[in-house]
């Protein structure tokens, strides 16, 4: 379940902007909670990865709790910090207008499509190929 499921019914329609700002919230919840898990799993502290990354602790809870924005530069050091590689698998599928336009003088719309179905299932993928080198 998502946040735009738990606080509104199911059948509300959004504009693409409270979409994708729905979608954006939930690839930043949806990481930050498989670390979170796999620090949990390591028995790694937000201290411990802040030691490993050469930050402060504050740096790590705000990455981690989503109040800073996590880029894949900073993905990709706490991932080595925690020993694994990450991995982002996009799924590629066509996405139809929703909407066509016919110039005639005034917009006018002659065909509707369904809404693109948003990716819900993106995960890290841990690979332990990474090893520190002394």
């Amino acid at each position: 379940m998502n946040a735009k499921d738990m606080f509104h019914p199911k059948d509300t329609c959004f504009s693409d902007a409270e979409e994708r700002a729905y979608a954006r919230e939930d690839l930043v919840f949806n990481v930050t909670e498989d670390l979170l898990v796999k620090m949990e799993e390591l028995n790694i502290s937000k201290v411990d990865l802040a030691k490993r990354l050469g930050k402060s602790k504050s740096y790590v809870t705000q990455m981690l709790s989503g109040s800073r924005n996590m880029t894949l530069s900073t993905l990709s050091d706490i991932c080595f910090a925690l020993g694994f590689k990450p991995e982002v698998k996009i799924p590629v599928k066509p996405v139809e207008p929703t909407t066509t336009w016919v110039s005639i003088g005034r917009p006018k719309i002659v065909k509707s499509a369904p809404k693109a179905q948003p990716v819900k299932n993106i995960s890290l993928v841990y690979n332990s190929e990474w090893t520190k080198v002394a």
